[in-house]
């Protein structure tokens, strides 16, 4: 950044906190720690700092922040290298991690091939008033 815009900046003040929460953030963190609900939070404020405040509006200030506090960068991960497939059969593997690696991705390529079961059909009934229900007739169970 050039050193002129940075000198402009620095001399900028600081803005005060918008929110009359923000100074007793610590508190409210510490009270919720202890298990206490935003009510008994609001009302604590008014009984022992004078500061009359809705539950919802603790509510509202701790969900802000705790949205702050959560964000944090991704982190990159290296792509996947593809596994390795033994050659020796499972069974005759030692039971060691690279066994069981093998065994879960050949479960995993048998499942990918296997075709999806086919759809039984759902009997039809029909409705006649004053009758019981009676079933279909072929043709109209096709249709």
């Amino acid at each position: 950044m050039d050193e002129r815009l940075r000198a402009l900046i620095e001399q900028i003040p600081e803005k005060p906190p918008r929110s009359k929460l923000e100074p007793h953030l610590e508190v409210i963190r510490e009270l919720r720690r202890k298990g206490r609900t935003y009510q008994e939070i609001a009302q604590f404020f008014g009984d022992h700092l004078n500061v009359n405040v809705a539950a919802s509006t603790i509510h509202a200030f701790v969900q802000v922040r705790s949205r702050r506090r959560q964000r944090k960068p991704p982190i990159e991960l290296p792509p996947a290298a593809e596994p390795q497939m033994e050659t020796a059969p499972a069974a005759a593997n030692d039971g060691g991690v690279d066994g069981r690696d093998a065994n879960v991705m050949e479960r995993i390529e048998a499942l990918k091939r296997r075709r999806p079961p086919e759809k039984a059909p759902t009997p039809r009934f029909e409705y006649n008033e004053n009758e019981p229900l009676q079933l279909a007739p072929r043709t109209k169970q096709e249709g």
